[in-house]
């Protein structure tokens, strides 16, 4: 009987000292935390064929909490997180006074707290990171902020390399994220007092920029090539791309259960969607690569009456 107790308590300390080596190893892979900052400033950004026009974007400040050290961009910075990591995001409101920012990431479910800042305030978000793309934005001013420029896109990447998401078919060699914006220079210009309902962009840009600025993408043949949509702008937009197609993966970082194959794409207002391309071998139908543009024709920039329109818009090669 003596050693059955004996035997019973050796295997109580065994069984002790493995749970505590599961705590340490559950601790050891806890969540890494993330600390980002944005500050929502006014700023200019150039239009294609020349000028500045008025935006409120997000910047990081180069000293942390100090507004006065960031620059508005359009469209605002890349994040770019990882799957797990627990991440705060900061945004400072240097808007004009009278203007609240209401921070959000569709898809993203944030640990409960305020989500408004009013100008001259700071207000954190905090949440887990799940694979997918993202578009954070401010919703404040009733959509108005969203079109002057308040947005940008959040990448959440696996721990696998090179995967989109969970499944292996989301695997990749390349990417690209194409962050789809339009601007009306008459409403950038006076913001609060512009009729929404008379609102007709005359610009369309790729990542802030229109054809010939925006960088090709490199890929060569056999090559996946992943693209990371997400329309920033008012309008749906299809983006089509000549001489091969792209199967459509996810929408609103959501793996589908069934993935197409699309010549044209749609991406609709305030949406996001991730795509694969498979480089073909065949020559492109262009000496410049394949092309990807807005299917809608969106291929100028500037006044669509009267003068000619500037020869570029949304539209980017992919070269092999």
């Amino acid at each position: 009987m003596r050693m059955s107790v004996h035997r019973a308590a050796r295997v109580l300390l065994v069984l002790a000292l493995a749970g505590f080596g599961l705590t340490l190893a559950g601790g050891s892979a806890a969540a890494a935390p993330v600390a980002i900052e944005l500050c929502a400033v006014p700023g200019t950004a150039g239009l294609p064929g020349g000028g500045l026009v008025p935006i409120w974007g997000f910047g990081t400040p180069a000293t942390a909490g100090d507004c006065s050290t960031a620059s508005a961009t359009l469209p605002g910075p890349q994040l770019t997180v990882t799957d797990g990591d627990a991440v705060t995001i900061t945004i400072h409101n240097a808007l004009p006074a009278g203007h609240t920012v209401s921070f959000e990431i569709p898809g993203v479910t944030f640990d409960p707290g305020p989500s408004d800042a009013a100008s001259g305030a700071s207000v954190s978000r905090t949440f887990t990171a799940h694979p997918g793309t993202y578009l954070y934005q401010s919703g404040g001013d009733a959509g108005r902020q969203e079109a002057m420029g308040l947005s940008g896109a959040l990448i959440v990447r696996t721990t696998t390399a090179n995967q989109a998401y969970a499944s292996a078919t989301t695997a990749y060699d390349v990417e690209s994220v194409l962050v789809l914006t339009a601007v009306d220079p008459a409403f950038n210009a006076a913001p609060d007092t512009y009729d929404l309902h008379s609102y007709r962009a005359t610009y369309w840009l790729i990542n802030g920029k229109s054809y010939p600025d925006v960088p090709a993408i490199t890929a060569t043949a056999g090559q996946r090539l992943l693209l990371r949509y997400l329309n920033a702008g008012y309008d749906n937009t299809s983006m089509m791309l000549l001489g091969t197609h792209q199967q459509v993966l996810a929408r609103d970082a959501r793996l589908l259960t069934n993935p197409f194959s699309a010549g044209t794409e749609t991406v609709p207002a305030g949406a996001t969607e991730d795509t694969i391309v498979t480089v073909p071998s065949t020559a492109p139908p262009s000496t410049h690569g394949f092309p990807l543009f807005n299917r809608q024709l969106h291929v100028t920039a500037g006044p669509q009456t009267g003068t000619s329109p500037i020869g570029n818009g949304m539209l980017v090669f992919i070269q092999p």
